[in-house]
């Protein structure tokens, strides 16, 4: 039987972010690591928490939300396995300033601040993938904005499922689980449910999408990214 370290070492090694890691920094960060399994509607942390490390998920979904002071709840993210939340906190040495709550059953691993800050003083490949991590999360928020905010309804919601399309060179169509409810996608959309459902029966109606309960078929990418264009606004590129 497997001790709780080795358990820490074997979920750390599977993630992108240690993937690359020494053996030593990895026993030795594996010490410094807990795991921290979290059921579906768990909240793993509330904006304003104490923010003294950050989470790696190793398997489920969490939804990154901003709470207002009102509890009026805007998702803004959800976090897939093998990403990471509240790194950029972390180094800011700040609180929380999202709530993170659990879609379905998770795996977290979570690393003390001093430890990652140890690790990086020793290995600057892994100083350096961290920042490449955190700069492509940078990246993708920016797209998101451009995406998402930018652009009218009917372009978002066709982006977006064009996005959870399983990458397939060559093939034209491509079917798939949406594994959120439809109420995060429209928030996450800036959507309101009932826009939401209207431009799916939109690109229905237009022979381009199939919707059946959570399954999502996509009669030809070609079409959609076609349909895209005829609906987005231009979006000024950024210097």
């Amino acid at each position: 039987m497997s001790t709780p370290t080795q358990r820490c070492k074997q979920v750390l090694r599977g993630l992108p972010l240690f993937r690359a890691a020494r053996e030593a920094d990895l026993d030795a960060l594996a010490g410094l690591t807990r795991l921290d399994a979290l059921e579906r509607r768990g909240i793993l942390f509330k904006r304003g928490d104490p923010c003294d490390g950050f989470h790696v998920l190793a398997y489920g979904r969490i939804k990154l939300s901003l709470v207002t002071e009102q509890g009026v709840e805007k998702p803004l993210q959800v976090v897939e396995p093998g990403e990471s939340l509240g790194d950029i906190t972390m180094f800011l040495e700040r609180p929380y300033y999202l709530t993170a709550e659990a879609l379905e059953d998770c795996l977290l691993a979570y690393v003390s601040r001093q430890a990652i800050l140890h690790l990086v003083e020793r290995d600057s490949r892994f100083a350096l993938r961290m920042l490449a991590s955190l700069s492509l999360r940078m990246h993708m928020v920016v797209d998101d904005l451009e995406s998402f905010l930018l652009q009218p309804p009917a372009a978002r919601l066709a982006i977006y499922l064009l996005r959870l399309a399983p990458p397939d060179s060559g093939a034209r169509s491509a079917q798939f689980e949406l594994t959120i409810k439809k109420g995060v996608v429209a928030a996450q959309l800036n959507l309101t449910p009932e826009t939401l459902s209207r431009h799916f029966k939109e690109l229905s109606d237009n022979g381009l999408v199939t919707l059946d309960k959570r399954s999502v078929r996509i009669h030809d990418l070609d079409r959609l990214a076609e349909y895209i264009a005829s609906k987005s606004k231009p979006v000024k590129s950024r210097a």
